[in-house]
């Protein structure tokens, strides 16, 4: 279903390709771009074209007519879920995630999602892609901040400042063992810092984990070692600087440092009922705001670890 026409004109002043010139000059995704140019929904000279990478040159008129797709609301149910809102505005909503929770749906797995939760809160008119305001993600038994979009402008002026690097993400973390920043594996800065650099990419083992590798996309996590708890575990802050799927997981389980409660990447056979691993504050820019800074308070099964809990008290 589409609706919504609305007709744009643009003159080409620099040569490039048809969906980064749309892209650059109108501010929002490229993928949203493609997908009207595939649709057939833009024109060059006049002249349809189909093709993404067409290449325009200057002075080439371009005309687009923009549609808003709404996607069948039975594909995202809206459900009441409980959601932490640490802050909120007409652009944005941030939540304290709990562990255990899924971010949004995939393939089975349509219901019972924070984004489920999200889309009933906001009652979204119109679902624009597969997962409308999803911005970045964290694991299932991650916790933490988490932010939302609640408009495609704002949704592609947080994900460029991610694809960037521009945001200030903090994690706190349990990891079995004592961590020696001096270990032959572990990169040290100094005494209380390290940092692991890899490359990541998916196990040929098991699809649904990933593992360092001299080949895959590149991770960067700095930590810094907070206090040693009971000489049997290591309480540490972690900054990645990438954003690759179970980054810190991957990085820590690489050092023999496995995070408390990660069954996936532990080699112990100690279960344990959570994992501890907390994204614990965002630092962004919001439009309109300017840079702002979103904490989350950690989850309550955190007070179990002695003199953690009021270090991180929001």
């Amino acid at each position: 279903m589409i609706n919504n026409e609305e007709i744009f004109e643009i003159t080409s002043n620099y040569s490039t390709r048809l969906d980064i010139l749309l892209s650059d000059s109108q501010n929002l995704s490229r993928n949203h771009f493609r997908k009207l140019i595939k649709d057939g929904f833009v024109t060059v000279n006049d002249n349809l074209v189909r093709k993404t990478k067409f290449k325009v040159n200057i002075g080439d008129k371009i005309k687009y007519r923009e549609f808003k797709y709404v996607k069948d609301l039975s594909d995202i149910v809206p459900q009441r879920i409980k959601i932490n809102i640490i802050y909120e505005d007409e652009n944005i909503i941030v939540v304290n995630k709990p562990e255990g929770l899924v971010v949004h749906p995939a393939a089975g797995n349509q219901r019972n999602t924070l984004l489920n939760g999200i889309i009933f809160k906001l009652k979204f008119e119109h679902i624009l892609n597969e997962r409308p305001g999803v911005v970045h993600r964290l694991d299932k038994k991650t916790s933490g901040v988490i932010i939302f979009a609640k408009n495609e402008y704002t949704l592609n002026f947080l994900i460029n400042q991610f694809k960037s690097r521009e945001v200030e993400k903090k994690y706190l973390v349990l990891v079995k063992g004592i961590v020696n920043p001096n270990a032959s594996n572990i990169s040290k800065v100094d005494n209380k810092n390290f940092y692991i650099k890899g490359n990541i990419k998916r196990s040929k083992y098991n699809r649904k984990l990933f593992t360092l590798s001299d080949t895959g996309k590149e991770a960067i996590t700095y930590f810094k070692i907070i206090k040693y708890i009971n000489k049997e575990f290591t309480l540490l802050e972690a900054y990645p600087k990438t954003g690759r799927t179970h980054q810190i997981r991957v990085s820590l389980s690489s050092i023999n440092h496995p995070v408390v409660g990660d069954d996936a990447y532990s080699r112990n056979s100690i279960s344990y009922p959570h994992m501890f691993l907390h994204s614990y504050s965002l630092k962004i820019n919001i439009p309109d705001k300017g840079e702002q800074e979103f904490k989350a308070n950690l989850p309550n099964f955190w007070k179990n670890i002695p003199g953690v809990y009021p270090l991180y008290k929001v």
